[in-house]
């Protein structure tokens, strides 16, 4: 790796460390008169304040271009971008319009202190240019890492071993929350979950980590990534009509087992819908048995052996939260469900306009990707 400065001299880079999952290094070189950048504190930046970006769009030919905008957004997770790190990847950019193009990378975002608030990292654009999306790396965020690599060498995280997902309005009103916010756990990633042990259940509302509140996916993976494996954490969770849980919880390592954020279970759905099956009005949905033919060439376990999806209604109460042709519904409100009256009975307790509780399962290449979907069913 060779370093080039702005007075065009060069250095070869000694690589200190990376860390894929946050899309960070750590290079070191041996330089004279340099200037250090102040590293401000990227959790008190502002929607709407000045940042300048700077860094070298389109390389060679623009080196050290300085931009201006603002920030347009923080927290922002799971952008499904091409360079925004593994699948796997703490996620919590800093959004913002300053002009960011390919060569941007790694360049910093800075206030109007001169304190580098990002790093560069990342844009969303069909042509590869800057259209007004650009994502920076939130210098806390970088703290972490760069301590643990000039330390150690490497990066080592604790895991609580779920899936995680965001608060949907549907998920904060069951629970009882007058605000959405918090972070949904969909399930458990192995059979020895410390949050499982514990005693959490898929579909609880983590709404803090040792009194710290977390409002997002990203917010909580910082708060748990950067501890130590077999640290103790509070963790407070939400429950159905309000009930509210304090659960003590031993981490585990990430490199064990990673703590997934599961793609929003809102996006990316298809519309096509499979003809046939039973209708649930109440949730926009037709679903049927699932025969034996269709339990073995799915590879479905007997628990996962629920009612097949067959058709969402455009626009119902279950639009873009499930997907026919593949969604299975094994539970209501955890009571296993097998038949179509298993379901009806199911739904007569919140009645119409309340909202129900599905345990929802998906084959996948890589096995089943289980979620909890909350809807509110049609009045």
């Amino acid at each position: 790796v060779i370093v080039r400065l702005a007075d065009r001299r060069e250095f070869e880079a000694e690589i200190v460390g990376s860390d894929p999952n946050t899309d960070v290094a750590l290079l070191k070189i041996k330089a004279e008169n340099l200037t250090p950048a102040a590293l401000g504190d990227s959790d008190a930046a502002r929607v709407g304040e000045w940042v300048l970006a700077i860094g070298n769009p389109l390389g060679e030919t623009l080196t050290f271009t300085v931009t201006s905008g603002i920030v347009s957004a923080k927290g922002r997770g799971r952008l499904n971008l091409p360079n925004s790190g593994s699948g796997y990847g703490i996620q919590d950019f800093i959004q913002t319009d300053a002009a960011i193009n390919p060569g941007n990378s790694g360049g910093p975002l800075m206030n109007t202190r001169g304190e580098v608030i990002g790093i560069n990292s990342a844009i969303a654009s069909a042509t590869g240019f800057n259209v007004g999306y650009g994502f920076a790396i939130p210098i806390n965020l970088v703290r972490h890492v760069m301590d643990q690599l000039i330390t150690k060498g490497s990066v080592s995280r604790a895991a609580l071993r779920v899936s995680i997902n965001e608060v949907s309005p549907n998920d904060a009103a069951y629970v009882g929350l007058k605000k959405i916010r918090g972070v949904k756990i969909e399930a458990f990633t192995t059979d020895d979950s410390p949050a499982q042990k514990a005693g959490l259940r898929p579909g609880d509302i983590i709404l803090s980590i040792d009194g710290k509140e977390v409002d997002h996916v990203g917010q909580l993976q910082q708060v748990i990534g950067f501890r130590n494996p077999g640290d103790m954490v509070t963790v407070e969770v939400a429950r159905k009509a309000g009930e509210r849980k304090t659960y003590r919880v031993r981490l585990a390592s990430l490199d064990e087992a990673p703590q997934a954020a599961l793609a929003d279970a809102r996006n990316n759905r298809s519309n096509d819908a499979a003809e046939g099956g039973k209708s649930f009005e109440e949730l926009g949905i037709r679903v049927e048995p699932i025969s034996s033919q269709d339990a073995e060439q799915m590879n479905l376990d007997a628990s996962d052996r629920g009612l097949l999806v067959t058709g969402v209604t455009p626009g119902g109460p279950a639009w873009r939260l499930l997907r026919p042709s593949g969604d299975i519904i094994v539970a209501v409100e955890d009571k296993p469900v097998h038949t179509e009256r298993d379901l009806r009975r199911a739904l007569a307790e919140p009645g119409p306009g309340g909202v129900v509780s599905l345990s929802v399962v998906r084959p996948t290449t890589s096995g089943m990707n289980p979620r909890v979907v909350r809807i509110k069913l049609a009045e």
